[in-house]
Formats: structure tokens, C-alpha cells, sequence
């Protein structure tokens, strides 16, 4: 059975059968898989203590993988439950360290992709835990590429989030629609639109874990 199909399986079952589903996560041999898996489960358990330990677990998989884009990306699984789960130290305390651990990547590309990751993990949290992330976010979108040029891919993803970002900081939304192309900021503009009624969470629904 793959990983995705071992995932998968977790993710169908947490709500009905928790417990299995734990077993089933901790069984799986892929760091990347397991760690969200194991996020699947931990949503689903109703101890606190147990809760925790699990999305504990969950991090350390995703520590397990070889490169700083990696990890952050996949971790974005576990940083999303404990937004829902209200967690909000423990968030904050995860958010900050993978912002760290983001930073140490070399290609704003790779970072970007990531740091999109996260940001749709924190979206409804704090100010004080999403204005960081959506800064770095912005940073790494906006940042040339080794060769000079435009940070197309950058542009893109904060297209797909100028929703979410007008609506959390809209002085930075214009900020970044002004640095656009004339491409990417009409969509930017339609998009905006699109979005204007819609819940932040709605707007994001990555990663894809409880609903959000």
C-alpha cells in the first residue's frame, strides 16, 4: 500500500475510529505521509494530553525529511490543527520556527511554495502569528530570481492569495498589487472581488484538513 493510499485511509477513518486511525499513521514508513497522518488522527482525539503528544509526533516525522522546504511544507499539516484546535501557544511557537527554518532556504521559489503552505495553515490565527508569515510569504513571491528576473511562479501564488491578504492586511494587498505585472495584477483585482464575502478559511483551503 502506498503512502498516499496509507494517508488516505487515516484521513477516511479519524472521525469513526481515532485510535486506529493513530495506529494506522504510526505504521506508515514515509516521514512525509506519516506526519500527515498523523494529523488526521490527532484532529479526531478528543484528550488534550493525547492531542498534543500526537501532533508532537507529527512535527518530528516532518523533521525527518531532507531539506528545509520539505519540512516546512509538509509541517503546515500539524500547524493547521492547532489553529483549529485553538492551540494558540503552541502555534505560535511552531509558526515562529518554521519561519526560521524557511528562511534557510535558498530559492525564493522553493520558499514561496512553502511559506504558502503555512500561511494557509494560520490564516484565521492572530495578527500576531499571520502578519509574520504573510510577510515572509510576500518577500519570497517578490524576490528575483538568481538570473535577475521576475518571480513569475512568486506572482502567481500571490495572486491566488491577494484574498486573503486584502483582507488581513490591505495596505500590503495594495502594496503588492502595485509590484505586480498587468497580467497578474488584473487578476489580482479579480480575485479580490471574487473573494470579498467569503470566510478567510474559505478563501484558503490549504493545507486540506478539517474542512478549512
Amino acid at each position: 500500500m502506498s503512502g498516499t493510499t496509507q494517508r488516505d485511509l487515516v484521513a477516511n477513518i479519524a472521525s469513526s475510529d481515532p485510535e486506529r486511525a493513530l495506529r494506522l499513521a504510526r505504521a506508515i514508513d514515509d516521514p512525509w505521509f506519516r506526519c500527515q497522518a498523523l494529523s488526521y488522527a490527532a484532529i479526531a482525539i478528543e484528550s488534550a494530553d493525547r492531542f498534543r503528544s500526537t501532533v508532537a509526533e507529527a512535527f518530528r516525522s516532518a523533521e525527518l525529511l531532507p531539506d528545509a522546504n520539505r519540512v516546512v511544507t509538509v509541517s503546515s499539516w500539524p500547524l493547521k490543527v492547532l489553529a483549529l484546535r485553538k492551540e494558540r501557544a503552541r502555534l505560535a511557537m511552531e509558526t515562529r520556527r518554521l519561519l526560521a527554518l524557511a528562511a534557510t532556504e535558498p530559492s525564493p521559489v522553493r520558499r514561496a511554495d512553502a511559506l504558502q503552505l503555512v500561511f494557509g495553515a494560520t490564516v484565521s490565527a492572530e495578527r500576531e502569528v499571520v502578519v509574520p508569515v504573510l510577510e515572509a510569504f510576500v518577500a519570497a513571491c517578490l524576490q528575483p530570481l538568481q538570473d535577475g528576473k521576475r518571480n513569475r511562479k512568486g506572482e502567481s501564488l500571490l495572486v491566488t492569495c491577494i484574498g486573503a491578504t486584502q483582507r488581513i492586511h490591505p495596505e500590503m494587498a495594495q502594496r503588492i498589487v502595485a509590484q505586480l505585472t498587468a497580467t497578474h495584477a488584473q487578476q489580482a483585482a479579480r480575485e479580490i472581488a471574487r473573494t470579498a464575502q467569503m470566510s478567510l478559511d474559505g478563501m484558503l483551503s490549504f493545507p486540506n484538513i478539517g474542512g478549512g
